[in-house]
């Protein structure tokens, strides 16, 4: 169908609207592009040529097509990633799909003196490479003092990626999560969404409505009450996986179980499987509303690790555990447990990960001098 040899003359930047929108339609069916690398070659660009090897490579499992196409990238770097093929971020990992970039993994010096990363991924987005882009994580960017991802959800915003399916924002590196803060776009301009991951100490959501969208993953050591309340009030009728890191309140995190109504009641969630409620301060209180959870017989996993769950925890779950049995796997790794707590807790799920990591303190008051109680976390901080 699509002969490899480059014709005629090259027309740097040629495009075919009407066969671009045949990829948008079905970015993940190859025949599309094949059609768009007949014209491409036509006109002497090398992304036509680029398309075929790449398309070849994948379907034959050959490494000698995928060295050839690879030279191709390398010959052609310009063409296909103008600014980025000299000037670079420090991580800048690329994965192709049939002429354009799939997959990209883009994040800045930490300790960089000019901070250019939302200059720097406006720029990528509108590479003509990156007009299929599917998955996308960014993270840390440059800072010297406070770790911010809110131009970053900004860029995102004004683009619109038609094709972004994967995005996670806030990849923190080594920084304290404390000194760290991230947004989410505005869901009008990511609605085509399946998975969305956003990590930071402070987490800025606006409206969610993400009908698309399957996993959704909030890393937070300080989520605040509206936050909550912002989740809780959520539309995402697709959604099978749900994860909530909540926060230590000595870093800011707020809010309780009361906040939680509608998840916990399972409204607008037929399709969640995976329920994560982790890194919690009111764990104790978070296992006595879940034996009444109307979403918890729908569920098939359950994590409850990482939070200041005690003994006293289990102990209301085993009062109840008709209504936990059914998992198929149960977390409560790195809490306040004790080991007092293992023999019984095994009881609660056909597989229970108990886990080697438990400070049982984390649920005992401090002395009486001290107005603030040991209920901490594992991240917060």
């Amino acid at each position: 169908m699509c002969c490899v040899a480059l014709a005629g003359t090259l027309q740097s930047g040629v495009r075919n609207a009407e066969l671009e929108q045949a990829i948008l339609v079905s970015p993940d069916d190859p025949s599309a592009y094949l059609v768009y690398a007949d014209w491409l070659q036509a006109r002497g660009d090398p992304r036509g040529e680029l398309i075929v090897l790449q398309h070849r490579a994948q379907l034959a499992s050959d490494p000698e097509l995928q060295r050839e196409a690879e030279s191709r990238l390398v010959a052609h770097a310009a063409h296909f990633l103008g600014e980025f093929a000299t000037t670079r971020p420090e991580t800048f990992e690329l994965r192709w799909r049939c002429g354009f970039i799939q997959a990209a993994t883009i994040g800045w010096e930490t300790f960089a003196d000019l901070e250019v990363e939302g200059e720097q991924l406006r720029g990528f987005l509108q590479l003509e490479s990156a007009r299929f882009l599917d998955e996308l994580v960014l993270g840390p960017t440059s800072t010297s003092d406070d770790m911010s991802f809110g131009e970053l959800a900004t860029v995102i915003e004004d683009l619109q990626p038609p094709c972004l399916r994967s995005l996670h924002l806030g990849d923190t590196g080594n920084w304290d999560i404390s000194g760290t803060s991230t947004a989410m776009p505005a869901s009008p301009s990511i609605r085509g969404l399946r998975s969305l991951t956003l990590r930071g100490g402070s987490v800025s959501l606006p409206e969610i409505d993400l009908p698309e969208l399957r996993t959704f993953e909030v890393q937070s050591g300080s989520l605040d009450r509206e936050s909550l309340r912002t989740i809780d009030r959520a539309r995402w009728p697709k959604l099978e996986s749900l994860v909530i890191w909540f926060g230590d309140p000595n870093y800011g995190a707020s809010g309780g179980v009361e906040d939680l109504a509608n998840l916990l009641d399972g409204v607008g969630l037929a399709n969640l499987r995976h329920l994560g409620l982790q890194n919690c301060a009111f764990a104790d209180q978070l296992a006595e509303r879940l034996t009444s959870a109307r979403v918890l017989p729908q569920l098939q996993t359950l994590d409850l690790s990482m939070g200041n769950l005690s003994d006293r925890g289990i102990t209301t779950m085993l009062a109840a555990k008709s209504a936990f049995q059914h998992l198929e796997r149960l977390e409560v790794d790195d809490n306040a447990l004790t080991d007092a707590s293992w023999p019984a807790a095994r009881e609660l799920a056909k597989q229970v990960a108990f886990g080697t990591e438990h400070t049982p303190e984390r649920a005992v008051p401090r002395a009486e001098s001290v107005s603030r109680y040991r209920r901490y976390v594992s991240v917060g901080e």
